[in-house]
């Protein structure tokens, strides 16, 4: 028998804490060196006992290149290990494949299940499979590779019967939740050993999107009741989640006035919440929805029926007072708008009287410099006009002073009166359009009165035929603008179909309804006339 002790009593003693310190270390060349050296010693059947050798932690060299995520020394020693080696718990209670799990390290968790599938179905000493513990760390990734191996991994109840996806509806990772579901529906309806389902534990949680996720894969688990009797609604309201309470009140299959095993409805619990904003919400969606004590149940609780009668005609009155508020604020905004291109119309007008009466100045200063026949050049009449004696010079030169002096006169004011309100300014261009009236007529009469002297007798019949179309054409204009000028101010040629809007606004009320001040009313209706006369 040969006295030399076997290789792997060797590393026991002497070097198996340097096989531990490479591997912990990522010394991929020592490592190398240990494993050729075995091979070298026709030790090959040695190798597989050093994969499956443990350090003080109960750790295997796998294990720990795993924990690591050492991929590169992962990679050489899982072509010496068997299933057997990669199924070796540690003290932790965790194998090589569970530990990458938990901790993320994809590419090592993709290398275990394309040589040894079956891992995704080992489990610890609870029961907890790795898919479990990649879904409590929000491993993403993870769990979609051990899915994608085998999708009924995600069925697998720790010894607690709880699921991967009660935990993750539990804690709000919905990334997570919608993964599970899509993959297995199913799985929506397990319970646990007290008879909850995921929706029970996402009402325990914080995000309402959850339970839409749930209730969308499998809606049957709305009414379901754990151990004690409680629907997802007790829990919820139980919890205070108000916001969780109300999206399930919204569902019209809810049974909301079920009653556990301690004879108590969803409302008996709301009533024995602190007070609080959350409680409040809580009792009134309850109450909307029909929600009643477990005592009153299947009874005509006169009361119950009052406080929900109540109810509707508060929300329907604040519902009016919403809508009258809004309509309000576009009525007022309309008639904002309005004054305002009332306002920018009138100060247009006002710029525009104002050229014109400075056209008109120029024009009759002009005409008493430029007359026809010209002036006497000598003698003491030198300067005075050749026609200054007929009786059409002296009426043009009446009506031309009167239409240069008004002009000047509503040029003065324009330049001198500064009206802020629309009302004001309105009365201002009243005036002056009311004075360029009468410089034009003062116009047109000048120009008619020295016609008669510039075509001379024989052509007095040209003088009379300009002086009936001006006339007519003058005064039928005028005559437009006065009737525009009456109904504006006097409304007496309005239609019939404003006259009865108006009646018909004053007549009616609402109780709950703003009030609108009247002119403003009248104002807007006003607003409607496509052009009108100042």
């Amino acid at each position: 028998m040969d006295s030399k002790p076997p290789i792997l009593l060797r590393l026991l003693t002497h070097q198996h804490q340097q096989f531990f310190s490479a591997v912990e270390s990522g010394d991929l060349q020592s490592l190398h060196q240990i494993i050729n050296k075995l091979a070298e010693d026709d030790e090959r059947a040695s190798i597989p006992a050093l994969m499956a050798l443990q350090n003080s932690s109960g750790e295997t060299a796998l294990f720990i290149a795993a924990m690591n995520n050492l991929v590169e020394v992962f990679t050489y020693l899982v072509a010496f290990c068997d299933v057997g080696v990669a199924m070796i718990r540690s003290k932790s209670d965790f194998n090589a494949f569970h530990i990458a799990s938990k901790r993320g390290h994809l590419e090592i968790v993709r290398q275990m299940l394309n040589i040894w599938p079956e891992l995704c179905m080992s489990c610890d000493s609870s029961n907890t499979s790795p898919l479990y513990s990649a879904a409590v760390q929000d491993q993403l990734e993870v769990v979609n590779a051990i899915l994608d191996t085998d999708d009924s991994a995600a069925r697998i109840v720790r010894k607690n019967g709880k699921t991967a996806l009660h935990n993750v509806a539990r804690y709000g990772r919905l990334d997570m939740v919608k993964i599970l579901v899509e993959r297995d529906p199913g799985i929506v309806s397990i319970k646990d050993k007290k008879g909850q389902t995921a929706l029970h534990m996402a009402a325990k949680g914080q995000d309402p999107a959850i339970i839409e996720e749930l209730l969308l894969a499998d809606c049957s688990v709305l009414n379901e009741r754990d151990k004690k009797g409680n629907t997802a609604v007790h829990i919820a309201t139980r919890k205070c989640r108000s916001q969780i309470a109300c999206l399930l009140l919204s569902y019209t299959s809810i049974e909301v006035n079920a009653i556990n095993n301690q004879q108590e409805t969803a409302m008996d619990i709301a009533s024995k919440l602190q007070y609080g904003e959350s409680a409040l919400v809580i009792r009134e969606a309850l109450i909307e929805s029909g929600g009643m004590c477990a005592r009153n149940v299947g009874k005509m609780d006169a009361a119950m029926e009052l406080k929900r009668t109540v109810s509707d005609i508060k929300h329907e009155v604040q519902s009016q007072l919403l809508q009258n508020e809004k309509t309000n604020k576009r009525v007022f905004g309309i008639a904002k708008e309005l004054k305002k291109l009332h306002r920018e119309a009138v100060q247009n007008t006002t710029n525009s009287v104002t050229v014109v009466a400075v056209l008109f100045a120029s024009i009759a200063f002009l005409a008493i410099f430029n007359l026809n026949g010209q002036y006497i050049t000598t003698g003491p009449d030198a300067g005075k006009a050749n026609i200054a004696d007929t009786v059409a010079f002296r009426i043009f030169c009446l009506l031309n002073a009167a239409s240069l002096f008004i002009s000047l006169a509503v040029v003065v004011i324009q330049i001198t009166l500064v009206a802020w309100d629309t009302q004001a300014q309105k009365l201002v261009v009243t005036v002056t359009n009311k004075l360029m009236w009468a410089a034009c007529l003062s116009t047109c009469g000048a120009f008619l009165a020295i016609a008669f002297v510039v075509v001379g007798d024989e052509g007095s019949w040209m003088a009379i035929t300009v002086t009936i179309l001006g006339t007519i054409v003058l005064m039928g204009t005028l005559a437009s603008m006065c009737y525009l000028v009456f109904r504006h101010h006097f409304k007496i040629f309005g239609n019939d179909s404003q006259r009865r809007i108006r009646r018909g606004s004053g007549s009616k009320s609402f109780s709950w309804s703003y009030s609108i001040n009247v002119s403003d009313i009248d104002e807007y209706n006003s607003d409607h006339e496509r052009i009108y006369a100042l």
